[in-house]
């Protein structure tokens, strides 16, 4: 039986669709662990640090993973999953450079947005929406202590995503990583991956929407 047997008359087209990962920290990796766990094996993997210990209790990697690349992990966790030999593209680096945006066609790229600042979020959709294919659509995740925030921009332009963003100085004092725990993050990706289901079975989704942890208030 396919590992997606289970749910396949939920959602079959995802591989129709290729995956971009910008940021593979507790939001980012957990987001593509479940969606490779969904049936989704077409990935470009974008982010510039190593695992360290810190990362164990928040995101999806473990400590065998420690001094190594983000993406070089992620892609093999993603491959054990699978259990496929698949060419996962992987970027080691600053987004955006030239080189690192690779997109397949307007109908069928996912951005997937984990940074842990604004402003390299700011940067990426600046550089994304100003090249000539656009994705199908944009998810801005965002974690500030155990507060997520959900994004979905269809098609998106810079003028659309300015009327979200705000500036990493107006936003929570602490890091997006400071108060972060295995639920928060495991969580976010299940928002994700929920997203990612409604939108490519063209089912009604939330462009936006808040979660608190501690009161498990959602706010539309």
């Amino acid at each position: 039986m396919d590992r997606t047997s289970r749910y396949s008359d939920i959602v079959s087209n995802m591989n129709d669709y290729f995956y971009h990962i910008l940021g593979c920290g507790a939001i980012g990796s957990s987001a593509a662990i479940q969606l490779a766990r969904m049936g989704a094996e077409n990935f470009a993997l974008y982010d510039g640090d190593t695992v360290e210990q810190p990362n164990i209790g928040v995101s999806q990697y473990n400590m065998g993973d420690v001094g190594k690349r983000k993406v070089d992990c992620l892609s093999h966790h993603i491959i054990a999953i699978t259990c496929k030999p698949l060419t996962i593209d992987k970027f080691h680096g600053a987004f955006p450079r030239d080189h690192e945006w690779q997109p397949m066609s307007e109908k069928n790229d996912i951005v997937i947005l984990g940074f842990d600042s604004m402003a390299a979020r700011l940067a990426a959709i600046t550089f994304i929406t100003n090249h000539r294919i656009k994705p199908f659509a944009v998810i801005d995740g965002r974690m500030g202590a155990e507060h997520y925030q959900q994004y979905i921009l269809p098609k998106p332009t810079l003028k659309e995503y300015l009327k979200i963003w705000y500036p990493d100085s107006d936003s929570d004092p602490e890091p997006c990583t400071m108060k972060a725990t295995s639920y928060c993050s495991n969580m976010s990706g299940s928002f994700i991956c929920n997203a990612v289901r409604k939108l490519i079975t063209n089912q009604p989704y939330d462009k936006k929407f808040s979660f608190n942890f501690p009161t498990m208030i959602l706010v539309k």
